[in-house]
């Protein structure tokens, strides 16, 4: 399980360091990118269950990486309303 949370977080933080590295008024094309790929699986048979469940993992690590994916899709409304496609769940973990 410990080798699958690191290779989580190393592509997680792959995602972030790329995404800060793409001008803001261009990242939007990524958050745009991230839901058409359905990243966190919240138009799944599961909806929001995976994302739930990575961020109910106790390694701080992935609770950091996770974090910081979500904030950068949640800069954009698009974003905002993938990660509120299903409920309020994510929203109400996340505080």
């Amino acid at each position: 399980m410990n080798n699958d949370i690191h290779s989580i977080v190393e592509v997680l933080l792959s995602l972030r360091v790329n995404a800060l590295q793409i001008a803001p008024e261009l990242r939007k094309n990524l958050v745009y990118e991230i839901i058409r790929n359905d990243v966190f699986l919240l138009n799944s048979r599961a909806k929001n269950q995976f994302l739930l469940e990575l961020l109910a993992i106790e390694n701080a690590s992935l609770r950091h990486a996770l974090l910081s994916l979500i904030s950068i899709v949640a800069s954009t409304l698009k974003g905002v309303e993938y990660l509120l496609v299903n409920d309020q769940m994510i929203i109400t973990t996340l505080i």
